[in-house]
C-alpha cells in the first residue's frame, strides 16, 4: 500500500502483458522462497544505506525491503529504461518505507495477503 491506500505494486504487475506478468509473478514467488538469499540475476541489494533492494524480472524493476526480518514489503515499480535506477524511483521508494516503518512503531501495518 502507499500513502493513498493504493497497491501501485499489485496493480502495475495486474496491467503488464501476459509474458511479463507470468516473469514477475515467477520472480516474486522465488523472492518468497529465498528471500535474503536471492542473487542476481533474479535480485539485487542496492547498496548504500538505504535498506532497500530490488526484484529485476526483465526491464521492470521492484523495489523492496525486508520489515521485521523475513516480512518483505514491496514499495515501488517501474519499468527500467537506463542502466542507473532513477533518483525519483529511489525518492519514491524511500518515502514508503518510511511510512512503513513509522506505521510499524504503532503496530499499524497489515501485511495482509
Amino acid at each position: 500500500m502507499n500513502e493513498k491506500g493504493d497497491a501501485p505494486v499489485r496493480d502495475y504487475v495486474k496491467k503488464l502483458p501476459d509474458p511479463d506478468r507470468a516473469t514477475a509473478y515467477a520472480y516474486l514467488k522465488h523472492l518468497s522462497d529465498v528471500g535474503y538469499k536471492i542473487r542476481r540475476p533474479f535480485g539485487d541489494y542496492m547498496g548504500g544505506k538505504t535498506g532497500l533492494y530490488e526484484l529485476r524480472p526483465g526491464r521492470h524493476r521492484i523495489i523492496y525491503f525486508f520489515l521485521v526480518k523475513n516480512k518483505i514489503i514491496l514499495l515501488h515499480v517501474f519499468l527500467k529504461k537506463t542502466d542507473a535506477i532513477p533518483e525519483k524511483d529511489i525518492d519514491v521508494a524511500l518515502s514508503r518505507k518510511e511510512i512503513c516503518e513509522v506505521l510499524m512503531k504503532y503496530d499499524k501495518v497489515d501485511f495482509g495477503g
